[in-house]
């Protein structure tokens, strides 16, 4: 079994959850000037129902320039009024767990060099990817391709300064104040969807980051002035390109899950409680998006913010 260096593995598994995050419409974004806090209007939604029902819906950017002010009244009183604070995974991001869960899942013996499993045409953006990230084929030969991408990623965040420390979840906590915090998945369940993709879409997903990574567009800083002035419609257009446009991808990335987790958060609402639903921006837009989903099982969401 062929794996990376030992340090590049543990600079991969230290940001490898964020990664599975990063991919399903937050940003990789490079340190850019802080946003000021007058332009940021980072969508909210109120969730409502029969005998004072109540929660809220806030998409997230996983990682952000140092110094980005994206908090604005609206979200503290809402977290405020909460019973608890929801994330996608409910645990702190950590290294060790995270390379564990990786290492449980993300070998095969006997797999071809990732090179060899994607189309010609993607390469040669492959091998560039490679030498800016100072990373080999051979160093994955073993590894499945949904595992490369997430790798490819993380290692790519990090080069551009992207850190678990800068992004909404670690405020949020700090803002919750001591409130029960809970996951709508783990981290086992997010890799193990990764995992259970078919050999087309993980070449797909490979394909795609290679495209993304290598092309020196800055797509993200477009994602990131999206979410900071509200426009959730912008990030649902978003999230239908790059590997989200695969109807494979989108369905088991996306919205498979959003309707697993509509189903949480319609229990937990029914149960009484109040819970404050912090989830990637791209799990909150468009039409498979949970403020959808909890419309249409008869809950009243209402944007307020």
């Amino acid at each position: 079994m062929n794996r990376m260096k030992t340090g590049t593995w543990r600079k991969a598994c230290a940001g490898i959850a964020l990664a599975a995050g990063l991919l399903l419409g937050a940003c990789r974004s490079e340190p850019q000037p802080a946003a000021p806090a007058a332009e940021s209007r980072v969508a909210l939604w109120e969730v409502t129902g029969p005998g004072g029902a109540r929660g809220w819906l806030f998409g997230t950017v996983h990682a952000l320039p140092e110094g980005t002010r994206w908090s604005r009244p609206a979200i503290a009183q809402a977290l405020g009024a909460a019973d608890r604070l929801v994330f996608e995974i409910g645990e702190p991001l950590d290294a060790k767990i995270a390379g564990e869960a990786l290492g449980r899942l993300a070998f095969t013996r006997g797999l071809p060099p990732p090179s060899e499993r994607i189309d010609p045409a993607y390469r040669g953006k492959l091998a560039a990817v490679y030498k800016d990230l100072a990373l080999t084929d051979a160093q994955f030969r073993d590894e499945e391709s949904w595992a490369v991408a997430l790798q490819i990623s993380a290692i790519a965040g990090q080069k551009h300064g992207m850190s678990p420390d800068n992004g909404v979840e670690p405020e949020l906590r700090r803002m919750a104040k001591g409130k029960l915090v809970t996951g709508l998945e783990t981290i086992d369940s997010q890799f193990g969807i990764f995992d259970r993709l078919g050999d087309r879409e993980q070449k797909v997903l490979l394909e795609q980051v290679a495209e993304e990574a290598s092309s020196g567009k800055d797509d993200e800083q477009d994602i990131l002035k999206l979410w900071l002035r509200g426009d959730d419609l912008g990030i649902a257009k978003e999230s239908e390109t790059g590997f989200l446009a695969d109807p494979g991808l989108h369905e088991a990335l996306l919205a498979a899950r959003n309707r697993n987790w509509t189903g949480q958060i319609d229990a937990m609402l029914k149960a009484g409680a109040h819970p404050f639903v912090a989830v990637g921006a791209a799990h909150v837009s468009g039409t498979d998006g949970l403020p959808r989903m909890l419309a249409e099982r008869g809950w009243t969401v209402r944007r307020v913010q």
